[in-house]
């Protein structure tokens, strides 16, 4: 009777181990599948940006100049936004 609760512990614990390796199997699986992905947005992307006409370089630069306007428009509203109302 003493061997009973050691052997249910070994079942559970092979049960276990089974679904953990079933889990690792689907782990890498989808980790495979979302590189894969990665890869076709990338080259999506480069597709898209040479039917644009853009490069890299462009696209770099286009987006700076995003950011600096986005900048010079928050100045200019914090001192439209200071002066006081005459």
């Amino acid at each position: 009777m003493a061997r009973e609760p050691e052997e249910l512990t070994h079942r559970l614990l092979r049960d276990i181990r089974a679904k953990q390796d079933e889990h690792s199997a689907l782990l890498a699986d989808h980790t495979g599948r979302l590189g894969r992905l990665d890869k076709r947005i990338e080259d999506m992307t480069r597709v898209l940006r040479y039917s644009m006409g853009q490069n890299e370089e462009t696209a770099f630069r286009q987006s700076e100049q995003a950011m600096r306007i986005d900048d010079l428009f928050e100045k200019l509203e914090k001192l439209l936004s200071s002066k006081q109302p005459v």
